[in-house]
């Protein structure tokens, strides 16, 4: 922080507030190698009514400084100027509760049901951003299912190109659509709002299983007809506790509508041997819960494979707990 940066964050009220806000720095380096960390330990420092809780994983990719009513705003910046500026604002809402959109905003903002992650990039010189993150932000502080992610597109310029951002302000709902330059709220949460639940992103379908809604997720499946691709890639992520609430959706889709639970299984052959063991191990628990023919070829497949004598040895006992019955 510039000492203009520190002057500021003293006179703000953030320091004071009660309850006191939570700042959680999601990263997966040491305290040393870490800026954002160094930011923390000197936001403490200025405002020591701040809370630090320190994660390794969460929502938010690392490196990320994740605040607001429902902690679902992670801002990946240079935290100094008008970024501070938004980070305090944000701070200062979660704790104050003070953080009104329009009110047409908030009747819209409302009927958002499922999750949503927006992505919204900003530079610091940017004349536009601050207007489109205060307003964002004042929509996320009204429904916990809108994910905010702040991303400076100089500070973190290569995540800007994998997203081909050529200017800012840029928001993204979902990695599917992209408004650039002033953003038309009342569009954006009309998307929001009737976008279709099977194009639903990975990080929403998650932020929905995590919330406890792994029947609903299913429900939805089997109203539509249509298995979410984004399903699959929560089943293989890289994280056990991600594949878990994953397999617990599974588990009900196969009670709910075997048919769409056995194209999830093919879909997850499809990839089999690309996955590390510890994910294969996992899938084979998934085919375990589809009792048919396919999916005893399947385990057959992985049985008499390359596959590692674990995964072989797992394959053998998930085939022996489906027992005879087959289509």
């Amino acid at each position: 922080m510039t000492p203009q940066d520190e002057q500021f964050v003293q006179r703000a009220i953030v320091g004071l507030a009660d309850p006191p806000p939570t700042v959680v720095l999601v990263t997966d380096k040491s305290s040393a190698d870490d800026p954002m960390a160094h930011f923390c330990d000197r936001l403490v420092e200025l405002a020591p009514n701040i809370k630090i809780r320190r994660e390794d994983d969460g929502p938010f990719p690392a490196p990320a400084l994740v605040m607001g009513r429902h902690l679902n705003i992670g801002y990946q910046v240079n935290p100094t100027g008008k970024m501070l500026e938004g980070m305090v604002d944000a701070l200062n809402s979660a704790s104050s509760g003070v953080c009104d959109p329009p009110p047409s905003h908030e009747d819209l903002a409302k009927r958002i049901d499922l999750p949503v992650t927006l992505k919204l990039y900003v530079a610091q010189g940017c004349p536009h951003c601050p207007g489109s993150l205060s307003r964002l932000q004042a929509l996320a502080a009204h429904n916990p299912f809108i994910r905010l992610r702040v991303i400076d597109g100089e500070a973190f310029a290569l995540q800007a190109r994998a997203d081909q951002v050529r200017s800012v302000p840029t928001l993204i709902l979902d990695d599917q659509v992209r408004w650039s330059g002033p953003v038309n709220m009342e569009e954006v949460l009309t998307f929001c709002i009737d976008r279709d639940p099977s194009s639903l992103s990975a990080a929403s379908l998650r932020q929905l299983i995590e919330a406890g809604d792994a029947a609903r997720v299913s429900s939805m499946m089997r109203e539509s007809g249509r298995l979410f691709p984004a399903l699959t890639d929560l089943l293989t992520h890289e994280r056990w506790s991600v594949r878990l609430g994953a397999m617990v959706t599974a588990e009900y889709l196969a009670e709910d509508a075997p048919a769409l639970g056995l194209e999830l299984c093919e879909r997850l052959w499809r990839k089999f041997h690309t996955l590390p063991p510890q994910v294969q191990g996992d899938v084979l628990q998934v085919w375990g819960q589809i009792e048919s023919k396919t999916t005893r070829g399947y385990l057959l497949s992985v049985i008499s494979g390359d596959c590692d004598e674990e995964t072989k040895a797992t394959a053998a006992e998930v085939l022996d707990e489906m027992g005879a019955n087959g289509d």
